[in-house]
């Protein structure tokens, strides 16, 4: 164990709950998000257009921004997922990430409150620290970009001035950058 994952460890393990129902979610977003973009296209959010799966939940300042951006925020709940199926925690590297892993703690949150899971998570061990989402995304964003308000188990509330659109994409002062070349699963 090198000295950097001695303190990843020491700052927060998700329990073995918490990782599987965090993986689902992180899967589940980035489709439903890929799928808002095939029915939806460039429209803004529009409840009379019909129905949203994940756009309607980020800031409603970002309702009115293209496919192609939608797309990326797609592509971050992947890099996420495939961070935890890699053994590493998901800390998110850009703005996008961070809004993408606050919207999938709170339906893991749900799912664990609800006890809506799957017989996989079922057969996982309980713990203590199952319920404690706040410490988990706490630890996970580090120093937020975004505001957010999240009441157990309900989507976020975006709170005040968010950072300019254009740039939810770029990575964090020394975040590690992804691969431009790791295009989009959809």
């Amino acid at each position: 164990m090198t000295p950097n994952s001695q303190v990843t460890a020491f700052r927060l393990k998700l329990t073995p709950r918490q990782r599987e129902l965090l993986l689902t979610h992180l899967w589940v977003n980035a489709d439903n998000t890929y799928d808002d973009v095939e029915e939806h296209g460039d429209r803004p959010v529009d409840y009379s257009a019909g129905f949203w799966m994940i756009l309607d939940r980020l800031p409603e300042q970002t309702w009115h921004l293209p496919a192609w951006w939608r797309r990326q925020l797609a592509r971050a709940f992947d890099d996420l997922a495939l961070d935890l199926e890699a053994g590493r925690l998901p800390h998110p590297r850009c703005v996008a990430e961070e809004a993408a892993l606050v919207i999938a703690v709170a339906g893991a949150q749900a799912a664990m409150m609800d006890r809506q899971y799957d017989d996989q998570v079922a057969a996982l061990p309980e713990t203590t620290g199952d319920q404690d989402w706040q410490a988990a995304t706490n630890a996970l964003i580090g120093t937020p970009h975004l505001a957010w308000t999240m009441t157990p188990g309900d989507c976020p509330e975006w709170l005040g001035d968010l950072p300019p659109s254009t740039s939810w994409f770029d990575p964090f002062d020394g975040a590690e950058t992804r691969s431009p070349a790791r295009g989009f699963r959809r």
